[in-house]
C-alpha cells in the first residue's frame, strides 16, 4: 500500500492508459499474476481513516500534513514515507511529528501509537478478499503489494486473519522500498517470474497505477470493489471474478 494521504481537494487521475487496458500478451502466456494493495482496497476507504484521524488529533489536516512531511524530509521522503519504508520506528516517529506540530498544534492522542488510531473503525471488504479467492481458485496468481509499516502488521492481520489468499507477500518496510519506486515492480516480477504484461496491479493509488503502468503492467485504480472486480474480470477474461 501506499496509504495516500487524502490532499485538500481531489486531485486528476491523470492515468497514462485508460484502465483495465491491458498490454499485448504472447500466445501461451503464463497465467495473470495479480498484485493487490491492503489498505484502501482490501479495507474500507483511506480518505474516511484520514478524516476520522484528523478529528481524533484535533489538529487541522494541513497542519498534520505539513508535519509528515517536515519529518519524511529528513529521510528524503514524504508523507508517511520513513514509516513506510522501516527506517524509524512508529515510536520515534510519532514523538518527531509531535515535535513538528509544536506548541501551536499539540495533538490530542499518542501519535507514537499511530497505527492504533490509523486503523480504529477500519473495515475488512471481505467481497473483495473472495474475488481474490475466486482468481486463485481459477488459476490466477494472487500477491500482496503494500507499503506497510512493521508496527501495523498486528492490526492487518487482526481484519484479516488468514492470508493464505496470497501466494507470496511483498511488504515495502521489510525490504526498504515501496511504489511507487520502479525497484518494487521489477522485485513483483521477479517474485512470480512473470514480466510486466502479465502483471495487474490493484491500488487506490493513481500514482502506483501510473508506475505500473510504464512497467508494462494493467492498473485498476481502484475506487469500488464491485467495479474493480468487474474490471478484473474483463482484463483477465475471467468473469467469474466479477461475482
Amino acid at each position: 500500500m501506499t496509504e495516500p494521504l487524502p490532499a485538500g481537494r481531489p486531485a486528476p487521475v491523470g492515468e497514462t492508459a485508460p484502465p483495465g487496458e491491458a498490454a499485448p500478451r504472447a500466445a501461451g502466456a503464463a497465467p495473470w499474476a495479480i498484485w493487490c494493495d491492503f489498505g484502501g482496497v482490501l479495507t474500507s476507504s483511506i480518505a474516511v481513516a484520514f478524516r476520522d484521524l484528523v478529528a481524533a488529533v484535533g489538529v487541522p489536516a494541513h497542519e498534520l500534513r505539513r508535519a509528515f512531511d517536515q519529518v519524511a524530509a529528513t529521510w528524503g521522503l514524504r508523507t508517511l514515507g520513513p514509516l513506510e519504508r522501516g527506517v524509524v520506528s512508529q515510536h520515534d516517529w510519532g514523538i518527531l511529528v509531535t515535535d513538528a506540530l509544536g506548541t501551536a498544534h499539540p495533538p490530542r492522542i499518542d501519535l507514537s501509537r499511530f497505527g492504533d488510531h490509523w486503523y480504529a473503525g477500519r473495515t475488512l471488504e471481505s467481497v473483495m478478499v473472495d474475488g481474490l479467492l475466486r482468481a486463485r481458485a481459477a488459476g490466477l496468481r494472487v500477491g500482496l503489494l503494500t507499503n506497510s509499516v512493521a508496527e501495523w502488521e498486528p492490526l492487518r492481520r487482526a481484519l484479516l486473519p488468514d492470508w493464505s489468499v496470497f501466494e507470496s507477500i511483498i511488504n515495502s518496510h521489510e525490504i526498504g522500498i515501496g511504489k511507487p519506486d520502479p525497484a518494487v515492480y521489477d522485485l513483483a516480477e521477479r517474485t512470480f517470474g512473470q514480466p510486466g504484461p502479465g502483471c495487474v496491479l490493484i491500488d487506490d493509488a493513481a500514482a502506483n497505477c501510473e508506475a505500473a503502468r510504464r512497467r508494462g503492467w494493467t492498473a485498476i485504480h481502484h475506487r469500488s470493489v464491485a467495479d474493480t472486480l468487474a474490471e478484473l474480470a474483463a482484463v483477465t477474461g475471467v468473469p467469474e471474478l466479477a461475482g
